[in-house]
């Protein structure tokens, strides 16, 4: 690659992985720039097992899967996914006018399944699966609207004999109100590859292709993939290394063995040590990001999903921040290079229009924490089971795919949070303003330095908490409801004013969000 094409900037909005080159002197933006990025629709801790939630900072312990269940899939999905939000007239971002795409893009076609039913007979030369094959899901309608785009990462090279897709994000993006949704798959998912065998997930690409895992998410999620971008793990240390490295705002303390040098040995075990990333805002290089997005050992592969989530929105933020959209057409050949992909030129320029907008109207991150059983194979391997039925399903979770984030300002004013850092660290100011953004809030950091104060308050400054989303902020702070104290000051321009105490701590169980407020364990 030459050395001057020193950024290169992931702007494919849909799976965040678009590959631009740009000039040798654009410089990113200081972190953080505060705007609405993400509102996370997930499962409130009601009726969720201890083996469905993935704690954010203890080691990742797994209890004995019980060896008598059986995979199987009752499909109760529901209603096909609309947008629930009531659109407003207020506070309305005005739309990006699409600009004439040359050369034109090809028209969007969802794949259909290329069977109906749990096959009777397999592919010759195929064994049978030892365990109960599910029927397939019945596929979501997908708005006309709406694209999918499948994003995965591989641990070999592109093009390898053997691929394990061990990152995969489905990014549905919404056109029409210019929002997109994330949902991350976890890799251990125990699925039928159709016309195969039963397996997990991740090795669907070595069966048959981005075909066959398309295929397979079809029959096992009834989400039509549209397009793919897959990357390898060189290329991403590649694309995070050109941009000149990303800011990521680190709540978690992580910390697991990393090797001592990319360039030693990995099968040398005194080239290893123990790593570890404090809370607070780092500048990441490739090899310092893929360790970031890879790292399980001390959580799980479920908070590793987030991560990964994490690493792209903030990729995503920069290379919008770059404003390097205008020069896709010219560096459209530098990118095919890093990233394999079916999508065409102009829906690539189609989606790299809408990145600013997208951007400032939110992305919903979701996670497959609920819905989901320990299982054993028959061969002793610990999988995960895909569960389709009773409250808490994957159904639930695929619909919310197709809505905007409920705090989103396409459809919706924004609520803005003044925050004041009174504890004594400057970086949990930071931290705070990443986690309210990342869940939708306008946050606005505060000049002034109080002296230290050991009590994070929440005050309100409206008449009433209707639309306030009072129960989300309040978690988001480790706050009871009731302890935010209404203030009547009329010249106020935000909502809300946390002033971070000594107290305050950023670390936060993403799956273990709240739905919505519930009078019954909210306020105790």
């Amino acid at each position: 690659m030459s050395n001057k094409l020193t950024h290169i900037i992931p702007l494919l909005l849909g799976s965040l992985i678009f590959i631009l080159a740009g000039c040798a002197s654009a410089t990113p933006t200081p972190f953080p720039t505060v705007v609405v990025t993400a509102v996370a629709v997930l499962p409130s801790p009601t009726n969720m097992t201890t083996d469905a939630v993935a704690e954010t900072s203890v080691t990742e312990t797994t209890a004995p899967p019980t060896e008598t269940a059986t995979p199987r899939h009752t499909h109760t999905p529901g209603p096909s996914p609309t947008v629930s939000n009531t659109p407003r007239p207020s506070n309305t971002p005005t739309r990006t006018p699409s600009p004439t795409i040359t050369p034109t893009y090809r028209p969007q076609v969802a794949p259909t399944l290329a069977e109906t039913g749990a096959p009777t007979e397999f592919l010759e030369g195929v064994p049978t699966p030892s365990t109960a094959v599910p029927s397939p899901v019945p596929t979501f309608e997908t708005p006309r609207e709406v694209t999918n785009v499948l994003l995965l990462g591989s641990d070999t090279s592109l093009g390898s004999a053997s691929i394990r897709t061990d990152t995969m994000i489905i990014v549905s993006i919404n056109q029409e109100n210019q929002t997109a949704s994330m949902v991350s798959l976890p890799r251990d998912l125990y699925v039928y590859h159709p016309g195969r065998i039963m397996g997990r997930l991740n090795t669907a690409v070595n069966l048959g292709g981005v075909e066959q895992l398309q295929q397979t998410i079809l029959y096992n999620f009834g989400i039509p993939i549209h397009y793919y971008a897959q990357i390898d793990f060189d290329g991403f240390e590649q694309v995070v290394d050109a941009m000149g490295g990303v800011d990521v705002a680190v709540s978690c303390r992580l910390q697991d063995w990393r090797l001592i040098s990319p360039d030693l040995d990995p099968q040398n075990e005194e080239n290893w040590h123990q790593f570890a990333l404090e809370p607070g805002i780092h500048h990441m290089d490739g090899d310092t990001a893929l360790w970031f997005a890879r790292s399980r050992l001390s959580t799980s592969d479920f908070d590793r999903g987030r991560r990964q989530q994490q690493l792209l929105q903030a990729m995503f933020n920069q290379g919008v921040d770059l404003n390097l959209i205008a020069q896709a057409p010219t560096l459209w050949n530098t990118y095919k290079d890093v990233v394999q992909t079916d999508i065409d030129i102009g829906r690539l320029l189609q989606f790299a229009t809408l990145a600013p907008a997208v951007r400032q109207n939110g992305v919903q991150h979701l996670y497959l924490v609920r819905g989901i059983q320990p299982w054993r194979t028959p061969d002793g391997a610990s999988v995960q089971l895909p569960i389709w039925e009773g409250e808490g399903n994957f159904a639930e979770t695929f619909t919310r795919l197709y809505r905007p984030p409920a705090l989103n300002r396409a459809t919706r004013p924004p609520i803005t949070v003044q925050i004041v850092n009174a504890s004594g660290n400057p970086d949990m100011a930071l931290l705070a303003a990443d986690n309210l953004a990342w869940y939708g809030f306008i946050p606005l950091i505060s000049e002034d330095t109080p002296e230290p104060e050991a009590t994070t308050r929440l005050e309100y400054f409206r008449d009433n908490f209707k639309d306030a989303y009072d129960w989300l902020i309040s978690w988001i702070f480790a706050r009871r409801r009731s302890q935010i104290e209404m203030v009547a000051e009329p010249d106020v321009t935000y909502q809300y004013r946390v002033t971070l105490g000594q107290d305050y701590n950023p670390c936060l169980n993403q799956f273990r969000q709240p739905q919505e407020f519930l009078p019954e364990s909210g306020d105790e």
